[in-house]
């Protein structure tokens, strides 16, 4: 299981870093954790297609986390991508993905129509909300999803993800809290995020 750092930016503006975003893989596997801005030349640099992504986990909806969720869907049908999105976020991820769509209805219909690619798949979005606490398997990868404290933000969460007795936690944006030390414990490597203005 290997992680990478696409992005370990944040809203205040820093061109030598790109939006959050990080990669969890394996070699059947490959899970996309949140989708700041640069995601997409992020994932070419190392190499990866965004349409062999099998599934997107969203730690929260703030801005900086998931602005080019658009860019990346789009992208992935650019890269020939045939199967449907996973993604999995916090509750008000269904209507918030539901918007995004939305809002670039007509610009893709019209994509669609002129570039007349072989499959739309890429555009079927199969959303999931967490509950407080569950897991999830992709593939190879187990994740285990918790909540953790990022005030004022209602739904955040970190991740377990676990693989041939392996375990990489990523905190996901929170202050010290009960769940990232509870959760985390005998973790092989923890991303724990932080943001200092």
């Amino acid at each position: 299981m290997e992680l990478t750092l696409l992005g370990t930016g944040c809203p205040k503006v820093d061109y030598r870093r790109f939006g959050p975003a990080n990669l969890v893989s394996t070699k059947k596997s490959k899970i996309l954790i949140d989708c700041g801005s640069g995601v997409t030349q992020r994932l070419h640099q190392a190499k990866v297609f965004s349409a062999d992504i099998d599934a997107l986990f969203l730690t929260h909806l703030h801005s900086d986390h998931v602005v080019d969720l658009y860019q990346l869907i789009i992208s992935s049908w650019h890269s020939y991508r045939t199967k449907p999105w996973k993604v999995y976020g916090p509750k008000g991820t269904k209507i918030f993905v539901k918007k995004i769509m939305d809002a670039w209805k007509q610009e893709r219909t019209q994509r669609i129509k002129y570039e007349a690619r072989s499959s739309t798949k890429a555009f079927n979005i199969q959303v999931k909300e967490f509950k407080s606490l569950g897991k999830i398997l992709i593939k190879d990868i187990m994740v285990e999803y918790f909540e953790v404290d990022h005030k004022p933000v209602k739904y955040a969460y970190g991740f377990n993800f676990l693989h041939k007795n392996k375990k990489l936690t990523i905190s996901g944006d929170t202050r010290p809290c009960e769940n990232v030390m509870k959760y985390g414990q005998l973790a092989d490597l923890l991303l724990h995020e932080v943001f200092i203005d």
